[in-house]
C-alpha cells in the first residue's frame, strides 16, 4: 500500500510546486494586471506564501511581516520566519519591529491634525511655538516652517544619531533628507500640545486608530518582544576593519616618506609604525561614529574583536598542534627553542583568515534598542498590522478628514527621477508618479532592519513589509512590486 502512495505524494508535491511557479510567473506580468491586488484573495495568499518563503531562504532573511490594504480595509496580514535568528519565536503580523523612518509620515499626519486645531501652522515658522529657540542659527530658526520639515526642505541633516542642528541651505531653497527636521518638529509638537511627544502620538494617533503595538518609548519588559535586526557577519567587520586598514596604509606611506626623506633611513623599524597603528583604529572609530552613531560603532567593534580573537586562537591552536606533531626532540619532549623560533606563522594566520570567510554570510543579531531610548526619527516600534491600520485610516480620511489627507499628496514638489518615474516629496510622504499612476511611500532603513509602506490612493490600497535583516531591502521591494504591479523599486532620491 505504501509503495503505491509514494508516487501519489510525489505527484501532489510536484503539482503544488508547479502551481507556485506558475503564480510567480503570472506576477511577472503584473503591470498589465495591476499586480496581485487584482487576483482572487486565495491565489494571492498562496502565491505570497510561496514567494516569500523562497526569497527569505535565498536572501537569508530571518523574519518578515506583511500586511495588505485593499479598498480601505486590511485584507491580508501574515508573519514569516522568526524574530531572532538564534531563537524560535515566530514573526506574526503583530510582532513589533524598529521602523524608524516609517514614523515620519505618521508624525506628519498628526502635525496636520494639530494644524487644524490652530496649534501649528503649515506656513509659519515653527519657532513661534517655542519659548526658547531650538536651532542655533537664528535666521534659519525664524524661517523653517512645518511645510519645510514635512517636505524635507528645512536644510537640517539626516544625521539624527549625532543630533546635529546645523542647517545646510536656506530653508525652502532645496531638498535634503532631513530626519533632524522631524526631531525638531517633535520638540515643537510637544511644546505646542503641552505633553511628551510619545504620549501625544499615543493619544492622537495610536489609540484612535487601534494601533496597540506602537510606541516611541516602550517598557523594558517588551524590549525582548521586538524583532531583532540582523546583518551578515562581514558587514560589521568590514565596516570597522575597512577604514582601519585604509587609514593604516595611508599612515604607512606617510611614515615611509618621513623616514626616508626626513631621517634618510632605507628601512622602517617596528617602532616607526606605532603612530599609524594607533591612529588607524581611532580614526576608523571616529568615522563610524560620525556616519552611523554610537550603537553601530559598538556593534561593529564588538564583532570585529570577536572575529579577530577567534582567528588568533585558532591560529595558536594550529601552531601548538604543529609543535606537538612535528617539532619534538629525540626523547619525545617538545623543543622550547623550536617553539620560540616558530611562535607565529603568517601562513597559518592567512589560512585561518581565508577559512573564516566561509562564515561571513552568517546572519548575526544586533543589540536591541533600550525601551526608553527616545528619538522621534529613529525609535518608533510598530507592527505590520498597526501600520496597515494607519494606511487604512489615511485612505479613509480618518482623524483629519479627506481634504487634509488629500493635501498630503497633492501639495508636492518633484525632487528627482528618470523619465517616466518622477520622485517628489509631499507633506510627509515621498511621492512617485509613473505612467501607471501615483504612489506615496516611506522606507525605514536602520542597520539590520528594513521596512517599507506604500499607498496607492487611486485604488485605495496599500502594502506594508517589515524585515529584520539588511538583505530584506530586496525582499520588501519585490513584495510591494508584486502586490501593486510596479517593477521599479521605491527608493529615496
Amino acid at each position: 500500500m505504501l509503495i503505491w502512495l509514494r508516487p501519489i505524494h510525489f505527484l501532489c508535491g510536484l503539482a503544488v510546486a508547479v502551481a507556485g511557479l506558475l503564480s510567480i510567473a503570472a506576477a511577472s506580468a503584473q503591470d498589465a494586471s495591476g499586480g496581485m491586488l487584482d487576483w482572487p484573495r486565495g491565489e494571492m495568499e498562496a502565491a505570497l506564501d510561496y514567494f516569500i518563503a523562497e526569497r527569505m531562504e535565498a536572501l537569508s532573511v530571518p523574519g518578515v511581516a506583511v500586511a495588505i490594504v485593499a479598498d480601505g480595509q486590511i485584507v491580508f496580514e501574515r508573519g514569516y520566519g522568526v524574530a531572532d535568528a538564534s531563537g524560535e519565536v515566530p514573526v506574526t503580523a503583530h510582532t513589533m519591529f524598529e521602523v524608524g523612518g516609517i514614523g515620519l509620515p505618521l508624525q506628519a499626519f498628526t502635525a496636520l491634525q494639530m494644524a487644524q486645531e490652530g496649534k501649528l501652522a503649515l506656513d509659519e515658522p515653527l519657532a513661534r511655538a517655542l519659548a526658547e529657540p531650538w536651532i542655533p542659527n537664528r535666521a534659519a530658526s525664524d524661517a523653517i516652517t512645518l511645510r519645510h520639515v514635512l517636505m524635507h526642505r528645512s536644510g537640517l541633516s539626516d544625521r539624527v544619531r549625532l543630533g546635529s542642528r546645523s542647517v545646510a541651505f536656506e530653508p525652502g531653497s532645496g531638498y535634503r533628507a532631513g530626519g533632524m527636521g522631524f526631531v525638531y518638529l517633535a520638540h515643537v509638537m510637544a511644546e505646542a500640545d503641552g505633553k511628551p511627544f510619545d504620549r501625544l502620538m499615543r493619544e492622537r494617533l495610536f489609540q484612535p486608530l487601534g494601533m496597540s503595538s506602537s510606541g516611541y518609548i516602550i517598557p523594558e519588559a517588551l524590549v525582548d518582544d521586538v524583532a531583532r535586526g540582523h546583518d551578515a557577519l562581514w558587514v560589521p567587520i568590514t565596516a570597522f576593519a575597512g577604514p582601519m586598514v585604509a587609514i593604516f596604509l595611508a599612515g604607512f606611506i606617510v611614515t615611509l616618506l618621513v623616514v626616508r626623506l626626513g631621517f634618510h633611513r632605507l628601512k622602517l623599524k617596528p617602532f616607526d609604525l606605532v603612530p599609524a597603528a594607533f591612529i588607524a583604529p581611532v580614526g576608523a572609530s571616529l568615522l563610524l561614529y560620525y556616519m552611523q552613531g554610537g550603537w553601530t560603532l559598538l556593534f561593529c567593534i564588538g564583532y570585529f574583536l570577536v572575529w579577530i580573537a577567534g582567528v588568533l586562537l585558532l591560529t595558536a591552536a594550529i601552531q601548538y598542534a604543529r609543535f606537538v606533531l612535528g617539532q619534538t626532540s629525540q626523547d619525545g619532549m617538545i623543543s622550547r627553542s623550536s617553539m620560540r623560533r616558530e611562535a607565529f606563522s603568517p601562513l597559518s594566520f592567512a589560512l585561518v583568515v581565508v577559512a573564516s570567510l566561509y562564515f561571513m554570510s552568517w546572519q548575526v543579531p544586533l543589540p536591541a534598542r533600550d525601551g526608553g531610548d527616545f528619538n522621534a526619527a529613529l525609535s518608533l516600534r510598530s507592527s505590520a498590522h498597526d501600520l496597515a491600520r494607519f494606511a487604512a485610516g489615511f485612505i479613509n480620511g480618518e482623524l483629519i478628514g479627506v481634504s487634509a489627507r488629500a493635501r498630503m499628496v497633492d501639495e508636492r514638489i518633484e525632487v528627482s527621477g528618470p523619465i517616466g518615474d518622477r520622485v517628489g516629496t509631499g507633506l510627509g510622504f515621498y511621492t512617485r508618479e509613473r505612467m501607471d499612476g501615483l504612489t506615496i511611500w516611506q522606507p525605514s532603513a536602520s542597520i539590520g532592519l528594513r521596512g517599507l509602506i506604500v499607498i496607492e490612493p487611486a485604488r485605495r490600497s496599500a502594502v506594508v513589509v517589515l524585515t529584520n535583516s539588511d538583505s530584506g531591502k530586496v525582499l520588501m521591494q519585490e513584495v510591494a512590486g508584486h502586490v501593486l504591479g510596479v517593477e521599479t523599486p521605491w527608493r529615496r532620491p
